[in-house]
Formats: C-alpha cells, sequence, structure tokens
C-alpha cells in the first residue's frame, strides 16, 4: 500500500451561486453561512450535499449505490449497510438506529468554506403570473468567491469489512479510491443548478500521504484577493510535518494563480523531494 492515509484540500472558484441554502427568512432563500473570529460570515456548503454530489455522479459512473431504506417507528432512514455490496456505504458510512449497526467512514470531509467574506449580494426573483397582476417576487442570497475544502481518507478502511474482518480485493478497493478521486476532480452540485450553474471541481489541491492519520494542510492552503496562493504558509505547515510526510502533491490551473510560477520554484522538489507541483491535466492522469 502507497500509504494509509490521504488528505486532500483544494481551492475553487464558485460564481453566482446559492448551492446550498439554508431555508427561507422571510421571501429570502439565505446561504448557510458561519461567523468567523473576526466577526465576518463566510459561506458554506455542508459535506452531506458535497457527499450527495459525489454519490450521484459515482451513480452516473455506473455504480451501484445503496439503496435507502424508509423511517419506521422503531429506525431512522438508513440505507442497507452493506459495505461490501456498495460504494457509498463503504466510503461515507452508515448508521442503522434500529440494530445498531454502523459504519466509521473512512472519507471524512468539512464540505467547503468560502476564503473571502461574505458580501451581502441578493439576486431578486420574478415568478409571473401569466394572467393578472400578482406576480410572486422572492430573493436569494448569492456569493462569487473561492472555496476551501478539506478531504480526510483512511486508505486502509477503504473495502475493509471490519465486522467480518475480512477486505475486498486489492483491485476493487483501488478502482474505489480512483472513483471518488474522479468524481471530485468533475465535482459539481446537482441542486439548485438550474439559474445558478458553477462548476466546484479543483482549481488548485494539495494531496498529502501519510501512513499516521494526521491533518497537514488545513486552513493553510489560502489564497489572497489578487490570487496569490499563500506559499509560506505551506511551506511552514510541511516543514512542521516533514518527518510524517511521505509524498506530497501540488497541482493546479497555472491560470487560476497569479503566483504559479513562484509556487512551482519554491516547492516543487521540497522535502527532498517528497513535494511534487504539477499542472491538474498531468495530475490527474498520474492519479488515475
Amino acid at each position: 500500500m502507497r500509504a494509509r492515509f490521504m488528505e486532500l484540500t483544494f481551492l475553487t472558484k464558485l460564481e453566482k451561486t446559492n448551492v446550498n441554502a439554508s431555508g427561507t427568512e422571510g421571501n429570502i432563500t439565505v446561504l448557510k453561512k458561519t461567523e468567523d473570529i473576526d466577526g465576518t460570515q463566510r459561506v458554506y456548503i455542508s459535506g452531506a450535499s458535497i457527499k450527495y454530489a459525489i454519490k450521484t455522479y459515482l451513480s452516473e459512473l455506473g455504480w451501484k449505490l445503496s439503496p435507502i431504506k424508509r423511517k419506521t417507528k422503531t429506525a431512522q432512514i438508513t440505507t442497507q449497510c452493506d459495505e461490501e455490496k456498495y460504494i457509498d456505504d463503504d466510503l461515507f458510512g452508515y448508521m442503522d438506529t434500529e440494530t445498531d449497526k454502523k459504519r466509521i467512514a473512512p472519507v471524512k470531509t468539512n464540505g467547503m468554506i468560502s476564503i473571502f467574506p461574505y458580501k451581502g449580494d441578493i439576486d431578486r426573483g420574478v415568478r409571473f403570473d401569466p394572467e393578472g397582476k400578482e406576480h410572486s417576487m422572492f430573493d436569494l442570497e448569492i456569493t462569487t468567491n473561492v472555496f476551501r475544502s478539506n478531504w480526510a481518507i483512511e486508505l486502509d478502511r477503504v473495502g475493509v469489512i471490519e465486522s467480518e474482518n475480512k477486505e475486498l480485493p486489492a483491485d476493487e478497493k483501488n478502482k474505489r479510491v480512483k472513483a471518488l478521486l474522479t468524481a471530485i476532480l468533475n465535482l459539481w452540485s446537482r441542486v439548485k443548478q438550474t439559474n445558478y450553474l458553477t462548476k466546484m471541481s479543483p482549481d488548485i489541491l494539495v494531496l498529502v500521504f501519510r501512513d499516521d492519520k494526521t491533518l497537514t494542510v488545513g486552513d493553510k492552503l489560502r489564497i489572497d484577493e489578487s490570487y496569490n496562493l499563500d506559499i509560506d504558509a505551506l511551506k511552514e505547515v510541511l516543514d512542521y510535518h516533514k518527518d510524517g510526510i511521505k509524498e506530497v502533491y501540488i497541482a493546479g490551473f497555472g491560470s487560476f494563480l497569479n503566483n504559479w510560477d513562484e509556487l512551482v520554484k519554491e516547492l516543487n522538489g521540497y522535502l527532498d523531494g517528497k513535494v511534487k507541483v504539477m499542472k491538474l491535466t498531468e495530475f490527474k492522469n498520474l492519479v488515475l
């Protein structure tokens, strides 16, 4: 096995979006937001929403997803709880409240959170009454922002049926990890996109392999308003974790970053060659 643990962190720019609303306040559909330490509000997209998009894409690729078991008097909604048969039960875990059967997900994510504060953008919509003048007005909070997404993938638990102490064949486990990465590299939400279509796939990412299950990058993958990556912040955490790191891949679109050439100069070959910087096309072909 290449490593027991893989951390994936990426940035992506979303435009004019209300991907994952938090409900309505009056006639306004509001975005999910959290307050930063400085008092500003940051838009976030829930992990559940992102995983829904991933599952939908896996289904489009031909993977059979775990059927839903409906809520009963004695049990909450759950899936078939069969990680051997279904990729989503394997990667994202499950909980059957009736039998207390559960699987802690090998794949964990915080969803997405905006790098820059929410600025109060509102889009006004109208539902026209073609036979009268009683039109319905509604407002939606929208944002154009760069979002960060963090993923932790326990490679040594994918395809492992812990309750039965057995594993799937290595090629099947590899197929499932590659399917997950393919879904992330082609990510877009399947909800609230009719009038707010935006891509969500990475513009720049950092992939870290290690054997101990420690997060390396966290919030240190960030850019400023001029699209300059904070190279010093990234170097600082790589230096701090250098003894636990096996390999690091940094990949992006050169057109996304203003300081791409500096990134290549500073970090390609860093940590005695453990760090490799490349364009996303090269990374995609290499990893998949």
